[in-house]
């Protein structure tokens, strides 16, 4: 039987992401069109074609807007997750503004499913060695996993010494937190993104497929992740300096095509079946991390 790998959506505007905030401050967002609703609806009948459930980490404040496609997301068979409510790297708040915000899109998440939240990826991955102190937010806030950290170097985010595959955080309660890191490929004694946003864009797609299956072959599922607004080739184009434009934009007219033959090539589940999948598992072992060893 095929392993099952991970499928998620970070659903947030195309005026949300940490690149544009220079020019799309929060009190300017009731201000722009919003072009969410058909992007996930495309994405959801190719997710059906291929009888894939996904994780949507949901942004509160998408979710104030347009209740009903949260709503479609459960009818349609797929887990609900947050993203925060405001879209603020975890890295620029204090702990305390950060529980405020989390608490906040929790509540209107469960208001409007009616069910457990149980799961949360930080905004541009900001969980790092600096925001550590996130794992006992999220514990306290009754959540059970994260998906945030990103075990390279990267100018935003990254902590390159972190495990390559799950792992549990113990919090200073003793509540614990399983973490999926993003997924990475050992290449020279590095670790090498693969599989969503930028990466999944821009590397080739046999790369990425070589780097799903050998990820799987060690016994764990890859994950994938992707934003609404990389499907969207008609956004409004904001100037950029030449990386980061080739980081935001590049490869947005064939990502559904990448993303199309993914879904065709491999099994994908979302993280709440992989999690009871485990559970029910009892030679499977949750590696244990103390954080503060890092």
């Amino acid at each position: 039987m095929m392993m099952k790998n991970i499928l998620t959506v970070d659903v947030e505007e195309w005026f949300h992401p940490e690149a544009l905030q220079h020019q799309f401050p929060p009190e300017t967002w009731n201000d722009q069109p919003s072009r969410i609703v058909p992007l996930i609806e495309r994405l959801l009948d190719l997710f059906d074609e291929r009888n894939a459930r996904a994780t949507f980490f949901v942004l509160g404040w998408v979710a104030e807007h347009h209740p009903k496609l949260v709503r479609q997301l459960v009818e349609r068979g797929h887990e609900v997750a947050t993203h925060s409510y405001g879209h603020r790297m975890a890295t620029k708040l204090e702990p305390k503004t950060f529980k405020d915000d989390l608490l906040r899109s929790v509540k209107i998440l469960q208001d409007i499913t009616g069910q457990e939240i149980l799961g949360f990826r930080a905004p541009t991955f900001s969980v790092t060695r600096q925001t550590f102190w996130v794992f006992d937010v999220l514990a306290e806030a009754g959540l059970k996993y994260d998906s945030s950290i990103y075990p390279i170097w990267h100018d935003r985010y990254g902590v390159p010494e972190a495990p390559r595959t799950v792992f549990e955080v113990e919090t200073k309660t003793g509540a614990k937190i399983v973490e999926f890191p993003m997924p990475t490929l050992r290449i020279f004694g590095k670790n090498f993104p693969f599989g969503g946003g930028g990466y999944l864009r821009l590397f080739p797609l046999r790369f990425t497929t070589m780097a799903i299956r050998r990820f799987n072959k060690n016994g764990f599922p890859a994950i994938i992740y992707m934003h609404p607004w990389e499907f969207d080739a008609q956004q409004p184009k904001v100037p950029l300096g030449r990386l980061q434009s080739l980081r935001h934009y590049g490869n947005i007219k064939r990502n559904l095509s990448k993303v199309g033959y993914l879904l065709k090539t491999f099994e994908w589940a979302n993280f709440k079946t992989y999690l009871s999948q485990i559970k029910n598992k009892p030679d499977f072992e949750i590696k244990k991390l103390n954080i503060d060893a890092i």
